[in-house]
């Protein structure tokens, strides 16, 4: 099996295709809603997204890794975002595709967009196995951050 499929690369090149998906129909125009404060509300999740990205990433630091695999030099981290929900990355990634979805003013692109919430809490399972098996602290952890991707919701 190769490195790629081990790592969990299926999820990479699924995750990918849904956020090109997402972008792409975003500039079709067929079916495009409008509200009063659309490209407000829009830009604000965007921005929101990459601060919540950034932060997240800096907190993983050499750790990071675009695969549900942890590496194997990988530390495990507490801090941060990390200690609201488990999976900041993949928030921030939900918020900014919702973000860019109101700003096409798409349906379907904001439908693909809301997708990526059960997508992300599946590849976050397939993740979480993972950290289980490489970090002895993992489970406690899950105890103490109860929450996948939403505060308070999921």
């Amino acid at each position: 099996m190769s490195g790629f499929v081990q790592r969990g690369g299926i999820w990479v090149a699924a995750q990918f295709v849904l956020i090109v998906g997402i972008v792409g129909i975003g500039r079709l125009d067929v079916a495009a809603f409008s509200f009063g404060g659309r490209r407000f509300l829009a830009w604000s999740l965007i921005g929101l997204a990459l601060v919540m990205g950034v932060a997240a990433s800096m907190s993983l630091g050499g750790s990071l890794t675009p695969y549900p695999k942890p590496l194997a030099s990988g530390t495990m981290v507490e801090h941060g975002l990390y200690r609201v929900v488990r999976h900041p990355i993949y928030t921030a990634v939900i918020i900014g595709m919702v973000g860019i979805a109101v700003r096409s003013g798409e349906w379907l692109s904001l439908g693909l967009a809301l997708g990526l919430v059960p997508f992300f809490y599946a590849k976050s399972t397939f993740e979480e196995r993972h950290l289980a098996e490489q970090y002895d602290g993992y489970r406690e952890y899950q105890l103490r951050v109860t929450k996948r991707l939403l505060p308070g919701v999921l």
